[in-house]
């Protein structure tokens, strides 16, 4: 049976997923809430353009569904008009400013980088494109976003996408929050987590709205962005402007404001306000010997309140100058004297743990981040730690004095009001270095990835564990398996080599599946093999690379740049969301893969497809910042560990990832053709991403049941995730609910990268108590159990091995490749 993988871009997969419902309250009936609410639907809907393909599929199809009708994507409206126009001159820097910041940064702190990606990468030939250009029907909606600042090439899956597609009215998610953007004020929440045995869910309720108690504000606009955050501007016909800069793990959300007359209104009835008054922040400082630095901070130092709602949260408000709230009505605070106001007012819930919470928040309150910037060091060779390299994540502060910031966590000399404090995920806390400044009276916070830790300091640096990869599996063969497979593969190399799929993603997995091939003939010193297998290669690729003659041509997208398919582009719902930019990071990571193992192969048969590989690998993983086809790392969050997938598509619940086992393989086939092709700069910089990739992976789609446990709460139990979003977790997949495609869709394609996703331990587990080995029965001898016992290899090889060799492969697969798998990867003979 072959393996279907459905486009992972559905909200809410409808007939699995525990509904989300919004908390109201009496108060939400106030008539100032009436006109400016937006409440989350209790159930997202489809997007538009989606093909009936997409929707939860139990049955096994061997396709999608032909002929499906859709309606035709959309064409957003357009206008010229310049009232109401955000101004976008406050300070918010142009993409490219904050990579300057990044190398300004890395200077400074004397980081040697993995990759300069301020430069034009080796990948970019100054070449013309090998592809036609088209323009998309699917337009981008410049009412979202400064069209004069965010240029082509455009982003198409960052975390914050929902804000600049369709009418960006669904929210985004800066962990630990929850914020909408409407014209006229922004809406946030503190989502509050509940896990049933399938998924676990947030109530991403919206506790306050920000805006204008006169109603001044009435447009918003994307204003910028950088590599870890999106900045938003409010503007109205007056000078009265609003902006905010979010960045995950933000304990504080901050709005600056201009002119304005600020209102916070609440769906819940407000019980207490009290005055806190203004806190000197003195971590790091000692009080006797610094009574002046004291009392020059307290003139500066932000007002602080505490609210408490009728639902039982509290909240902490700070703002600079100092604003005197008044309570008016049950639900809403405005400033008590008269004028407008020009500063910022932060906002941050008190968790779980208000009475001690407070103690560290209030310490940290007005310092905010304005930039963000990520920096890839060097790999090097650790004794007792083994090949790593530093990740560092920068934040500018408003704090800063100069263009660059030259603080550092821990730093004895600095202030906490002039450190920044931040959350980090569960993945993070595990690599954090020994002497980072934790706050551990700060708690009861987390994320769809579970709890989120507390540390100071602008700077935050994690070392990135690396494993290495290669072609060539880890073990080597035995003369007894080595023998088997040679067999096995004249068997495929006859059967397994015709590729007549017409989309990219199966044409991708049939070259892959060739290449593959070719690389196990290299191995076993098959040269015929090799050869023919070499020749056939060619021949498949050149009509869709070189000649463009195949029945559906890739094409260059000129309107937001990037490569998609003829009728991905005539139609946003075919060839799996292609033409929306949904898994391009799947599907193009199976092109890089054959032309990986071509170019190293023979790289003069290669060459005439060098140009049109460079370019597929620029679409979806292009490592510089200043190309100008191309957007960078167009999937990778460096934030988060990994990639997201769901393209120009939006969704109540965020971004989404289903095939943590595709997105290895996008990167690992990267790496491999960065090798391959000479390019070991390029090449350093792809096996860090990769094992960042595979650290997520593994924790968060892989875990084991008690890390299950602590990640998505009881009695979600499971050790394995089919697709997290970012506000929700779910045992379930886009095309059925059996638990061998929840297994398998995180396993395939099986190469040597896959063993960074996979243990013997988890494996273990997953087979004896968490349903493996009965769906691998379940399947009944098709590509699903084929990938579940070659999974099982890790803790019975004799055991996989037969159970393999009476299985039906996959359309991406071959049982040579298994059994090569089995004997490179899977666990060690004993010596005899």
């Amino acid at each position: 049976m072959r393996i279907i993988h459905y486009v992972a871009s559905l909200a809410t997969v409808l007939a699995l997923h525990a509904e989300r419902r919004v908390h109201a309250s009496p108060a939400m009936r106030a008539s100032a809430a009436k006109e400016l609410w937006q409440s989350t639907p209790e159930v997202t809907q489809p997007p538009a353009g989606m093909p009936a393909s997409y929707r939860p599929l139990l049955a096994r199809r061997p396709q999608p569904p032909s002929g499906a009708h859709v309606p035709a994507p959309k064409d957003h409206v357009t206008t010229n008009e310049e009232d109401g126009k955000a101004d976008t001159n406050m300070n918010a820097p142009l993409p490219g400013t904050a990579p300057g910041y990044q190398r300004q940064a890395s200077t400074i702190q004397g980081i040697k980088s993995a990759l300069d990606f301020n430069q034009q990468s080796p990948l970019n030939t100054n070449q013309a494109l090998s592809f036609k250009s088209s323009q998309n029907p699917y337009t981008p909606n410049t009412n979202l976003f400064d069209a004069s600042a965010i240029k082509t090439p455009l982003m198409t899956n960052r975390w914050w996408q929902n804000l600049v597609v369709e009418q960006g009215a669904d929210p985004i998610h800066p962990y630990p929050y929850m914020v909408k953007c409407n014209s006229n004020s922004s809406i946030i929440g503190f989502p509050k987590f509940q896990a049933t045995e399938t998924a676990m869910t947030s109530s991403q309720a919206a506790d306050w709205q920000i805006g204008d108690a006169n109603g001044a504000l009435t447009k918003r606009l994307v204003t910028g962005y950088d590599p870890l955050g999106v900045y938003v501007t409010w503007s109205g016909a007056s000078s009265t402007t609003m902006k905010s800069r979010f960045f995950k793990g933000q304990p504080f959300l901050t709005f600056e404001m201009n002119s304005m007359a600020p209102a916070l209104t609440t769906i819940h009835a407000i019980l207490n306000v009290e005055v806190l008054g203004r806190t000197v922040n003195s971590y790091g400082v000692n009080d006797n010997a610094n009574a002046t630095k004291l009392a020059m901070q307290m003139v500066d130092a932000p007002s602080l309140t505490q609210i408490t709602l009728n639902d039982g949260s509290q909240w902490l408000v700070a703002s600079k100058p100092p604003i005197t709230w008044k309570q008016s009505g049950t639900s809403q605070l405005v400033q008590q004297t008269a004028g407008a106001f020009t500063g910022f007012i932060q906002i941050a819930h008190l968790g779980d743990n208000p009475s001690s919470n407070i103690n560290v928040l209030q310490k940290y309150a007005g310092t905010y981040p304005t930039e963000g910037s990520v920096t890839y060091a060097q790999i090097q060779n650790n004794q007792g730690i083994g090949r790593s390299a530093d990740v560092m994540l920068f934040y500018k502060t408003n704090t800063d004095t100069s263009s660059v910031t030259t603080k550092v966590y821990n730093s004895s000399d600095v202030s906490a009001s002039m450190t920044l404090l931040s959350f980090v995920l569960p993945h993070h806390a595990m690599l954090l270095p020994q002497n980072t400044a934790l706050s551990p009276g700060l708690s009861g916070y987390r994320s769809a990835k579970g709890p989120l830790t507390a540390v100071a300091g602008n700077i935050i640096t994690y070392r990135q564990l690396l494993q290495s990869v290669s072609f060539e599996g880890a073990q080597a063969m035995s003369a007894s398996d080595k023998s088997a497979i040679q067999q096995q593969l004249l068997k495929d190399v006859a059967t397994a080599t015709n590729v007549t799929a017409p989309d990219p993603y199966f044409f991708g997995k049939g070259i892959a599946r060739i290449a593959r091939l070719l690389q196990i003939a290299g191995e076993v010193g098959d040269a015929t093999s090799a050869a023919a297998l070499s020749s056939k290669l060619v021949a498949l690729m050149q009509p869709w690379l070189v000649s463009q003659s195949n029945e559906d041509p890739l094409v260059y997208d000129s309107t937001w740049g990037g490569i998609v398919s003829t009728k991905g582009l005539a139609d946003g719902s075919a060839d799996f969301g292609q033409g929306r930019y949904n898994d391009h990071h799947f599907h193009y990571g199976y092109f890089l893969y054959a032309g990986a193992v071509l170019a190293k192969y023979n790289v003069e048969t290669f060459e005439p497809f060098r140009e049109p590989m460079n370019q597929l690998l620029r679409d979806y993983a292009n490592p510089s910042t200043v190309d100008t086809q191309f957007p960078f790392m167009r999937h990778f969050d460096p934030y988060d560990g990994h990639s997201w997938a769901a393209g120009l598509f939006t969704f109540g619940d965020g971004r989404n990832q289903e095939s943590t086992g595709e997105a290895i393989n996008a990167y690992y086939s990267a790496y491999l053709y960065a090798t391959a092709t000479g390019l070991q700069d390029t090449a350093d910089f792809y096996e860090i991403v990769l094992n960042m990739e595979a650290t997520s992976g593994k924790l968060y789609w892989h875990p084991m049941q008690a890390q299950a446990k602590q990640l998505y709460l009881q009695p979600f139990t499971h050790n394995t995730v089919g697709i997290i979003w970012s506000a929700k977790a779910d045992y379930a997949t886009f095309f059925g609910a059996d638990a061998q495609y929840i297994y398998g869709i995180q396993m395939i394609p099986f190469t040597p990268a896959t063993k960074l996703l996979l243990s013997a331990d988890w494996v273990k587990e997953a087979w004896n108590s968490g349903g493996m080995k009965s769906a691998a029965e379940q399947a009944n001898n098709d590509g699903w159990a084929q990938f579940l016992n070659t999974a099982y290899s890790l803790v019975d090889r004799a055991t996989a091995w037969s159970a393999v060799s009476q299985c039906t492969a996959d359309d991406g697969n071959t049982l040579t490749n298994v059994l090569h798998w089995i004997s490179t990867s899977g666990q060690q003979l004993t010596p005899s």
